[in-house]
């Protein structure tokens, strides 16, 4: 076998290990604990700290597939039919979305957080940017809908993964037929787009990416590329707010606008002056309740 026929194959054999190694970063960040999240929101979100752990009532409803979802009910300050689910981003668990919970408890909304699939308190599994993660959504929105009656007011809130999850959300008819309102905070119009950015941001090679979700695909048996919320909000009719942190540079603002000019129904978009990825209602927490505030009751 000649040198150059040896060189070729080391070159795909070394293509191939990092393409691996790769998919699997990709697909297994960090996870933080509960405990981790909790301490975040309250050292960061002072409007969290009239809130206490021992206010939500926790309870576990199972997936497609009969695994256990965790989920927190905080129950509003006074009896009401609202009722607004709220997704976490990529690493965080339910406890990440606390930051938006005063907001909505202030518009009399209950609010349900629920650890998403590979997160919080859920069995590990790697990430695969919407497409399973969607399985859990649907799993408490049809859980909150048996649960608490199928005449509540329901809207849907979520960050980054969250965000692009809920998008993805518009595609099934349980949503369009039973969900009142719908907010995208910082969510990506496709995964790819920003997995380029974020190896960018390591100093690593993006002519890697492809071979890393094809890598995934092999390894996980999902195709990476096929998260893109933004092919779900054709047609979409339910009213959506788009949110996004202006100085975003990981899921940058354009993503919010790609889904806003795709949307069919009542929409609206917000850019937050100064904020970066998923921090506007920490940085720009009165504004960002005046946003919310004006667009829900618009639209109930």
């Amino acid at each position: 076998m000649g040198v150059a026929l040896w060189i070729v194959i080391i070159v795909i054999a070394i293509v191939a290990g990092l393409s691996f190694v790769f998919a699997y970063i990709i697909t297994h960040g960090k996870r933080q604990t509960l405990d981790e999240s909790w301490e975040w929101e309250l050292s960061h979100v002072p409007a969290v700290r009239k809130f206490s752990r021992d206010m939500l009532t926790d309870y576990v409803i199972k997936g497609p597939k009969g695994e256990d979802i965790h989920v927190a009910l905080l129950h509003a300050y006074e009896p009401s039919r609202k009722y607004v689910i709220l997704a976490h981003g990529y690493t965080d668990n339910r406890f990440g979305m606390m930051k938006y919970v005063p907001h909505y408890y202030d518009l009399g909304f209950n609010c349900i957080l629920f650890d998403e699939r590979g997160h919080g308190e859920s069995a590990p599994e790697p990430c695969s940017y919407g497409p399973r993660e969607l399985d859990f959504l649907m799993a408490v929105v049809k859980d909150t809908l048996e649960r608490y009656g199928s005449g509540i007011v329901l809207g849907l809130h979520g960050e980054s993964l969250g965000g692009a999850t809920v998008l993805m959300s518009l595609k099934e008819s349980l949503v369009r037929e039973n969900v009142k309102f719908v907010v995208d905070d910082c969510g990506f119009a496709d995964i790819v787009t920003v997995l380029k950015v974020g190896l960018k941001m390591y100093h690593a090679p993006v002519c890697f990416l492809y071979p890393a979700l094809w890598a995934a695909w092999v390894m996980y048996g999902f195709k990476l590329w096929k998260a893109r919320p933004v092919d779900c909000v054709y047609g979409n009719e339910i009213p959506l707010l788009c949110m996004h942190g202006a100085k975003d540079d990981f899921i940058v603002p354009e993503h919010s606008k790609r889904v806003y000019e795709a949307t069919g129904g009542p929409r609206e978009i917000h850019l937050f002056e100064g904020a970066w990825h998923a921090m506007s209602a920490v940085d720009r927490p009165e504004e960002y309740g005046e946003v919310l505030k004006r667009f829900v009751e618009d639209v109930l």
